[in-house]
């Protein structure tokens, strides 16, 4: 079921209006392709590689298909055009048959990038049964809500030509589902945006870290709003152009509404990329995005404990990766966790509770010259022995 005979579209005119249009469908791809770029040579230099990396991968392939049809489609129906300009016996039907790929291209990108999104909030705060159950369910409907457009999209007109023959939606036994479908599936989208970017914000508000460090990461998220208030510049006109209809003399050609799927789903991908891209940033301006806020000190040994709520110690070297001991309340039992801050400098660090997890009570007896001293019992973690030895190494000068 190919196209309609249509002319080529490179040969067609077009104004201003029109190639500022196509300029912004070919800079946000290209700037997607940077972006997740970076971002793979990211993780797989520090080899973080996961799941959100090939969802978003796949998204950005999506992205990508959407661009050929969609300068079709802009040319052959004359976008960015004054009505009076337009040629009187333009057919309709060839744009609109590469604007129903469009349609089939545009729908899974953003539900794949939301996928990666919430993958990667998962490594992050997947501990937490709460940030946990949500995770879940919000995956459980971005697939459920994404399949259920997909096809709907793909069926919305029964027989799948009258998407495109408008004349066939006359004849008896053809059916198409109201336009209200466009403007309802794009309004849920922007529910599940906007809930997909409030997750972060339960995250890591709890956390005990640098407000700077906080501040930071929660902005990369933010950054996913913008793509929210694209789609609801977005589904307004939708609304208008489909439901509502032109007011009488309105210029329906003289605008570029077609492009604002691409930009939505390009920043999309960009913005869900951003927050992966702090190893690489740490490496190329450590003073900017250096994750230690120790203070160091002249000496090659200096150490220095940085204790918790609970009064749990740990040690920060400066020529070494920071280690913290950290309580988690993962059960009734205390655990104690030694991490050492992820060199790669991965996100999934700040949160994840897969280091050594171990404390081990051991009972030390030992004699002192004093007679009224002896047999003194001290009962000390494994780690503090280790510790308690080293400094002793250090100070011996070994």
């Amino acid at each position: 079921m190919g196209p309609p005979p249509h002319p080529d579209p490179t040969t067609l005119p077009t104004t201003p209006l029109q190639q500022k249009g196509l300029a912004a469908l070919f800079l946000f791809p290209s700037l997607s392709v940077v972006i997740v770029a970076m971002r793979m040579y990211s993780r797989v230099t520090s080899r973080t590689t996961g799941l959100d990396d090939y969802l978003v991968l796949l998204a950005l392939l999506f992205a990508l298909l959407m661009i050929g049809p969609l300068y079709i489609f802009m040319k052959l129906n004359y976008w960015g055009f004054r009505k009076e300009d337009v040629p009187k016996d333009l057919d309709l039907a060839a744009g609109f048959w590469w604007n129903f790929l469009v349609q089939m291209f545009y729908n899974p990108v953003l539900a794949l990038v939301k996928a990666s999104i919430l993958v990667f909030l998962l490594r992050l705060g997947g501990h937490k049964t709460n940030v946990r159950y949500a995770i879940y369910g919000l995956s459980i409907f971005n697939v459920a809500h994404a399949v259920a457009i997909f096809f709907t999209a793909l069926f919305q007109c029964w027989p799948i030509e009258a998407n495109w023959n408008f004349g066939l939606r006359k004849e008896p036994g053809v059916h198409c589902v109201s336009n209200w479908f466009h403007v309802i599936a794009s309004v849920i989208t922007i529910v599940t945006d906007f809930l997909v970017v409030a997750l972060p914000f339960w995250i890591f508000l709890g956390l005990t870290m640098r407000w700077a460090t906080k501040i930071a990461v929660i902005g990369v998220f933010v950054l996913g709003s913008v793509v929210g208030i694209i789609g609801i510049i977005r589904v307004i006109s939708i609304h208008h152009q489909l439901v509502e209809g032109p007011s009488p003399g309105e210029d329906t050609f003289h605008t570029v509404l077609p492009v604002w799927g691409a930009v939505e789903t390009n920043l999309a991908i960009i913005c869900a990329s951003v927050p992966a891209l702090r190893p690489l940033f740490r490496r190329w301006f450590p003073a900017l995005f250096g994750g230690s806020s120790g203070v160091k000190s002249g000496t090659p040994y200096s150490d220095r404990y940085v204790g918790n709520s609970r009064g749990t110690n740990g040690i920060r070297s400066q020529h070494h990766d920071d280690i913290r001991l950290k309580d988690l309340r993962m059960s009734r039992t205390q655990h104690t966790e030694i991490r050492s801050v992820s060199p790669s400098g991965s996100e999934e660090e700040i949160m994840t509770y897969n280091g050594i997890m171990r404390t081990t009570n051991v009972q030390v007896s030992y004699e002192n010259e004093n007679p009224s001293k002896a047999n003194v019992s001290d009962s000390r973690t494994s780690s503090e022995l280790r510790f308690e030895s080293k400094a002793s190494e250090v100070r011996s000068g070994v």
